[in-house]
């Protein structure tokens, strides 16, 4: 009898532990991951306006924002409806930012391999916070529609405004180049795809999952990367107005690379991670 795959549920036919669907959820409970799930497909339509707008300007030459207050920002002009929309979103990343963070605290109990069990938790806590930061946009989109002003910069210059300030900056930076290299890693091994039930995957499914998270995650690696580089620069130059988020490293990409083609690539990147994302909305482990 073979084992299952390093990572999958012990639900699998021939392993052991056949009730793991009963006492093992990740999920506080039945209505969390109902909204964790629309939260997670939220998430992943964010994404894909994140590639819209991305291709939109590399074709155009705006200088409109490619981030996710930008994608949040085409869902809040949407008048009344799209305000109610951005709003039931908004409890949903939140739903699922909660179902994340339990995992990260005592989930994955279905992963055998300890290591493995605990570098999930790591990454739950991860999508905690990017689901959140979007949850967080979407409010203060709503609340101010018309404020510009990176919140990462401000926070940036106050971060240099402290004793040992310009450390705190250092700090966040190797961790955002660690995310960077093990989002990476993620997308090269296809890591994500053990956070699904196999049950639940068609072939047909699996490989469109395989490659949309593959070259997802790679696409996301790249940003997080340019985030980190940008934020060392300021270290070393002294300079908090260096330090950028998603769009300042996207534009930062296309200036040294391939200029507007490189905005684009990054869009059909986003896209596919979107993509994903409801593929993982669908199949993943409660």
């Amino acid at each position: 009898m073979t084992s299952p795959p390093v990572g999958a549920p012990r639900g699998l036919p021939g392993a052991p532990d056949a009730d793991w669907h009963r006492d093992e959820h990740d999920a506080p409970g039945h209505w969390s991951e109902v909204l964790g799930r629309l939260g997670l497909g939220a998430y992943g339509v964010v994404h894909l306006l994140l590639g819209w707008l991305a291709v939109a300007i590399a074709m155009s030459g705006e200088r409109s924002p490619v981030d996710q207050r930008g994608a949040v920002a085409i869902v809040a002009h949407g008048g009344v409806a799209g305000r109610s929309l951005l709003a039931l979103a908004t409890v949903c990343l939140v739903t699922f930012a909660v179902w994340q963070l339990r995992a990260c605290a005592v989930g994955f109990r279905w992963v055998d391999e300890r290591g493995l069990r605990w570098r999930k938790r790591i990454g739950a806590f991860a999508k905690a916070l990017g689901v959140g930061g979007v949850a967080y946009f979407a409010v203060r989109v709503t609340v101010s529609p018309s404020e510009n002003a990176s919140e990462l910069q401000v926070v940036a210059h106050e971060a240099f405004a402290l004793p040992g300030g310009r450390l705190l900056v250092l700090v966040a930076a190797i961790v955002v180049l660690v995310t960077a290299i093990s989002t990476a890693f993620t997308g090269i091994a296809a890591t994500f795809l053990g956070d699904l039930v196999p049950e639940k995957l068609t072939p047909r499914l699996r490989l469109a999952a395989r490659w949309l998270g593959g070259i997802g995650n790679m696409t996301r690696a790249v940003v997080f990367g340019a985030i980190g580089v940008l934020a060392l620069e300021a270290v070393a130059d002294d300079d908090p107005a260096q330090v950028g988020g998603l769009d300042v490293a996207l534009r930062a990409l296309a200036e040294h690379t391939l200029g507007t083609m490189a905005l684009a690539i990054a869009g059909v990147g986003f896209a596919a991670y979107g993509l994903y994302c409801l593929v993982d909305a669908y199949a993943r482990h409660p």
